[in-house]
Parts: C-alpha cells; sequence; structure tokens
C-alpha cells in the first residue's frame, strides 16, 4: 500500500485529498510522524522524522493522529477482496501482504503476471480507493523489491531469467532485509552492489556475519526459499505488549503510574479478545538519554486482567525508578502465554470483578475502544496527551 496510513485518512475525509499529510502517533507534544503521503514527501518529510521537524519543512501541512483500529480494519476489507484472487495470503504488516500467485499465472507467463499485477491494482483502487503497488517474482525477497520500484501506483514483473541482471549493480541496502548499517559493514569488505555479494565467497560472509552470511549471499542472488504462510496459519503470539513515547519527559512517579495503567489497560483487552493469559509481565523504561531498562517478573498464575499487570508493572518500574535523566518511554508486555481456558474465580468478589470485566469489553466492542474505561486510564489520558473526553477528570469518580 501506498502511503498507507495518509491514503486512508484521505479516503475518510476526501477534504484533504491531495494535500500534504503527516499521520502522528500522537496529536500535539513530541511526536513522529508516521507516515507522510507523497506530497509532504515532496518537501523532504520523512517516516520517523519529529513533527517539529517536519512541520518547519512544511508550514501547511494537515496533521492528523493515527487511528490503529481503523487501519487494522482496512487491511481485514483488504485482504477478503484479495481473497476473490487466492486464499494464499500472508499478511506481512499493517500495510503489506504477500500472495501466492503461481496458480493464477499458470502457463502464461511474464504476460500474464502483467495482467494479474493490472488487475491487483485496480482490484485495491476501485475496491478501496486506495493507492497501491504491485509486484510479481519468483519468491518473496523479490517480489517485495519489485513492488517498491514504482510507487506510487506502480506494477513491476522480474521473471526468474532477469534476476540475475535486475540486481547486478544494485546497490545492498536497495533489497529488503538490508539497511544502512548492514550495508555499511559489506562495504568495508569491498561488497557494495547485490552482485558483488551473490557472487562473494560464503566463507567470508560466515565468518563476518555467522550464519547470516549465508543467506546474504542468496539474497544477492536473487534466491530466497521463505515460505508463504497465510494468515489463517500464523502461529500464536509469544508476547502481548504495548508501548508510548512520552509528549515530554516526566519525572513524576504518579503520571508514570497513570501512563502505565493505560498501558496495562490496553494489553490486557487485546489479550482477552484473544484468549490470551500470561504470567511474565516485563516493563520497561528509556530515559531522557536514550538509555534503556527493562525488567520482568514471573507471576503464579497467568491472568489477562489489567490491573494485575498494572500491579506488576508499577512494581518493576518503581525498582528501576525514576532521577533526573527522566523518563521518555515507557512500555509493558505479558510473555508465557497460555490460550484457551476459562478463568474462575473461587470467591463472590472476584466473581463480581470478573463479570465487570467483561462487561465493560461488552460494552466497549459495541461502541468502540475505549468508551468507557477505568478512572485512572482516563486521567492519565487526559494528563498526557490532552483528549476530550465527555468528563472532565474532576467529575470522574472511583478508580
Amino acid at each position: 500500500m501506498n502511503a498507507y496510513f495518509a491514503s486512508v485518512e484521505e479516503m475518510v475525509n476526501p477534504k484533504i485529498r491531495g494535500k500534504p499529510i503527516l499521520v502522528t502517533g500522537a496529536p500535539e507534544g513530541r511526536s513522529v510522524v508516521c507516515t507522510a503521503s507523497y506530497p509532504a514527501r515532496e518537501y523532504g518529510i520523512q517516516s520517523g522524522m519529529s513533527l517539529k521537524e517536519a512541520l518547519r519543512l512544511c508550514p501547511h501541512a494537515v496533521v492528523v493522529t493515527g487511528n490503529p483500529s481503523r487501519y487494522t480494519a482496512t487491511l481485514s476489507q483488504l485482504v477478503k477482496m484479495l481473497e476473490g484472487f487466492t486464499h494464499l495470503i500472508e499478511i506481512a504488516s499493517v500495510d503489506e501482504v504477500y500472495m501466492n500467485v503461481s496458480d493464477i499465472v499458470g502457463e502464461g507467463g511474464k504476460e500474464r503476471a502483467k495482467e494479474l499485477a493490472g488487475e491487483l491494482r485496480m482490484a485495491v483502487v476501485n475496491g478501496l480507493d486506495l493507492p497501491c503497488s504491485v509486484g510479481i517474482a519468483p519468491n518473496k525477497v523479490m517480489a517485495k523489491f519489485a513492488s517498491g520500484l514504482k510507487k506510487p501506483m506502480g506494477e513491476t514483473v522480474i521473471a526468474h531469467n532477469e534476476i540475475e541482471e535486475v540486481l547486478e549493480n544494485l546497490p545492498v541496502d536497495a533489497l529488503p532485509g538490508i539497511g544502512t548499517k548492514l550495508a555499511i559493514r559489506l562495504k568495508g569488505l569491498g561488497i557494495t552492489t547485490c552482485g558483488e555479494l551473490g557472487r562473494a565467497p560464503v566463507g567470508l560472509l560466515k565468518a563476518r556475519f555467522g550464519v547470516v552470511g549465508i543467506a546474504l549471499k542468496a539474497m544477492g542472488q536473487g534466491v530466497a526459499d521463505t515460505p508463504l504462510v497465510p494468515y489463517y496459519e500464523v502461529p500464536e503470539a509469544k508476547s502481548v505488549g504495548h508501548s508510548v513515547t512520552l509528549p515530554e519527559d516526566i519525572y513524576d512517579m504518579e503520571r508514570v503510574k497513570g501512563v502505565v495503567f493505560s498501558l496495562s489497560e490496553k494489553v490486557g483487552r487485546r489479550m482477552r479478545r484473544r484468549g490470551y493469559r500470561g504470567r511474565r509481565v516485563q516493563a520497561v523504561v528509556r530515559r531522557g538519554d536514550f538509555t534503556s531498562v527493562v525488567k520482568h517478573r514471573t507471576l503464579k498464575r497467568p491472568t489477562d486482567d489489567a490491573r494485575e499487570i498494572y500491579k506488576t508493572a508499577v512494581g518493576l518500574i518503581e525498582g528501576i525508578g525514576i532521577d533526573e535523566r527522566g523518563v521518555r518511554m515507557l512500555g509493558v508486555s505479558v510473555s508465557l502465554i497460555e490460550i484457551g481456558g476459562e478463568i474462575l474465580p473461587l470467591f463472590e468478589g472476584g466473581m463480581r470483578e470478573r463479570a465487570l470485566i467483561e462487561a465493560l469489553d461488552a460494552v466497549n466492542d459495541r461502541y468502540g475502544e475505549f468508551t468507557v474505561s477505568w478512572a485512572r486510564a482516563y486521567l492519565s489520558r487526559y494528563r498526557l496527551w490532552h483528549v476530550p473526553m465527555s468528563r472532565r477528570p474532576a467529575e470522574l469518580v472511583g478508580n
């Protein structure tokens, strides 16, 4: 998908279509650009750039707070539509899927593949009113590479007998999976192009990169045997977590606790939705100087209760402590996941609390995320992000 988050926002709000759009993770304060529309990119704005810097480059840009649930819902629509072509679909990320189209192309070769690329692209444009680029090649690495050659709204087909020529003079960091740091290390070995990488002695690459060296040589040759895994066969998650970069460094433990509660609530809700429970709670604190501390604790019984996750996470963070460097980022996750099984409280109080949690989930499932929540979560959101609420914090009762 092309500038996916921004494109979805244009679809929802046609008034901003064609304008420079910056999709961010927070409405104000210290935030970064998650996605920039193509008109915004003409000003030199890139994903990961601070919002402040992006607005300096393009003061008239339209800033939109990202809506993850909207993007995942649109992805579901995309997958459902693509299943009209094949059920062999792997979800690589919220804006990218692989499809095994071997049976569709059949004996038609490259010409049929070109036709199919156009059919796929137009199906997305007509069905969802969203731009995308399509790449078709003999394997996943080359297909991903091909899909990035013509953006936006491009179609590229690379046949098996064309791979060597295509890669010969291509910089190594043009291949998916090879970033700037790895490219610098390869340059130290005298390797700057994919052709050179493909011809490099495997012993040399293994000596420098270990077993990864074997995969690097194969990538330089355009060879990849990673199978396509349909989304309905993906193994269950090993952990569930959330993190947030704060709008400003904070130095007060009470404010930290509020953020941790909000994160814990998100984690617990995701776990309950999937039928997960976990026994290990992990907390991450990144300080103002970008140093990070990670701690975890294993519970006696698995849980999906946000309050228990919160209690454990806060205990870990209190052990880490807050100093003059402040707190820049916080994260909470739960691992050692167990799937299925019903939680049976032993006492009446526990049964009532479980019923309350299930009632909250039912309301939020029907009316949208965080329609109703614990007061502490609303207070933390208000204080940190200044999110408008139907009730002011002073009117909230309970915890």
